[in-house]
């Protein structure tokens, strides 16, 4: 294991001094979600010091060190806080408070440790979303990260496939075909050991291809043949995740392109077929996709169906008893357990015993109370407002157009899995969606200063063309 960590160490060692020279923190962070999905302690992991060393862990030094290389070489421009960054920041400050206002090491055996849940699912994300927040994102570095994030899908899907038809010499890394490791062994997880934090990257690069090579190269043949051939097989991985919350995104994502990219009487036909088509397989196979087979029997899917109740019961107990402050980050299971003796109900409550909350607005609400989710809502909403701002400005470039739909699509697709699964116990779900917002704050911010200078120069003519309720961008946005 010393000689892999060895030769693991010299390889990101070279490839991050390829990095920091040549290319941006966009594409260090694409790197990032490979480094943590690729890589994780199940592949190789050092302990130095009474810590644990990953590749992702130690990427994210790298990211840290290409970004004062950046501010070096006049690279960085600091940007003032907007209200989206505002409500993140106060809901990252009331996370921490509530994390470090309960007893460390107080979790249930087997159940993720508080301060790393703490620092994978949300610190980790932050830091990089502030790192492109205050970066220059020039076409040709954001390019090289698109090319990095399709080949990884690319890749994911190829492994998928191979996945389902075990052809498990094939695979890599070998820790994938481990049925001891993660779950939904049986299903396409990937290297990230888990169908749907698969399925969420499969359909940001499915949105990442028609945003943007298609979108602003429509005209361009390369474009149409590199959808035409990555479409299918990023469909076809979706597909092999088996999971109904991962196939709700990947429709959610359809239609948003369908309705972003097409105009006029071709995206009303497209939009209808979409609706008809849609209708009929609802009514054919829908009942069958409540208990249909996966890695467990039909009666096991339909019991796993039926927890859910039971979770909502506990989560809105739990809620009632403490609204506004929550129980404290991680408590879920630690408070729960009162609550599974209630006899009020005919739910079958102790189902659930032994198992984190598979609903993260509930999670949420559960853990931080009310203050936590209206802050998590309002960082949330005013991020989305700012990607329909520039979708809708006539002054918006194109890059700036498929970065809020790519952006509209991650969140639709991250909002319908924390329905239904909790999300914040990796780096990966909320890096994706951090990545997309934070590429969209940046062309936002970027659309405010054209704005400013082109009013400050005193082009009559520019003010008169553009809509009054655009010329106030700037005051909604503080």
């Amino acid at each position: 294991m010393e000689i892999v960590a060895l030769f693991m160490g010299l390889a990101i060692l070279v490839w991050g001094c390829y990095l920091i020279r040549f290319h941006s923190i966009l594409t260090g962070c694409v790197f990032f979600i490979v480094a943590t999905s690729v890589f994780p302690p199940e592949y190789a992991k050092l302990d130095i010091a009474g810590l644990s060393w990953t590749v992702d862990r130690v990427w994210l030094g790298c990211l840290a060190i290409q970004f004062l290389y950046d501010l070096f070489h006049g690279n960085v421009h600091f940007r003032s806080l907007k209200g989206s960054d505002t409500w993140l920041l106060l809901f990252l400050i009331w996370l921490v408070a509530r994390t470090l206002s309960t007893p460390l090491g107080q979790e249930m055996p087997g159940q993720p440790a508080t301060l790393m849940h703490l620092i994978n699912g949300y610190l980790a994300p932050v830091f990089l979303y502030v790192l492109i927040r205050q970066s220059n994102i020039p076409p040709q570095s954001l390019w090289t990260s698109i090319a990095v994030a399709l080949a990884f899908g690319f890749y994911l899907s190829v492994t998928a496939f191979l996945e389902i038809t075990k052809q498990w010499s094939l695979v890599f890394p070998s820790f994938i075909g481990d049925p001891k490791l993660g779950i939904h062994f049986g299903r396409a997880r990937g290297p990230m050991l888990q169908s749907v934090r698969l399925g969420m990257y499969l359909n940001f690069c499915l949105a990442l291809l028609w945003a943007f090579p298609v979108f602003i190269f429509a005209k361009e043949r390369w474009a149409w043949l590199l959808a035409v051939t990555m479409t299918p097989l990023l469909m076809l991985g979706i597909l092999l995740t088996y999971t109904r919350s991962i196939w709700m995104g990947a429709a959610a994502v359809t239609v948003i392109l369908l309705t972003t990219l097409l105009q006029g009487k071709v995206r009303s036909i497209a939009l209808g077929s979409l609706v008809v088509f849609g209708s009929m397989g609802a009514l054919i196979i829908g009942p069958n996709l409540v208990a249909f087979k996966r890695e467990y029997g039909e009666a096991e899917t339909l019991e796993s169906t039926k927890m859910r109740g039971a979770f909502a019961y506990v989560s809105w107990e739990m809620i009632k008893d403490r609204p506004l402050t929550g129980f404290g980050f991680n408590q879920f299971q630690v408070y729960n357990r009162p609550y599974l003796d209630d006899r009020r109900t005919n739910i079958r409550l102790e189902s659930i015993r032994g198992y984190v909350n598979h609903n993260s607005y509930l999670s949420l609400l559960v853990d931080l109370g009310l203050m936590g989710a209206l802050l998590f809502s309002l960082a949330s909403i005013t991020m989305l407002r700012n990607c329909w701002t520039i979708w809708r400005h006539p002054l918006a470039t194109a890059y700036a157009r498929s970065s809020a739909v790519v952006s509209f699509c991650v969140a639709a697709v991250h909002a319908i899995q924390m329905a239904f699964h909790e999300v914040s116990f990796s780096s990966i779900e909320y890096s994706i969606a951090l990545i997309a917002l934070g590429l969209s704050q940046v062309y936002c911010d970027e659309l405010t200063d054209t704005m400013r200078e082109r009013c400050e120069s005193g082009i009559g003519e520019v003010a008169r063309g553009i809509p009054a309720r655009h010329m106030q961008l700037e005051q909604k946005m503080a």
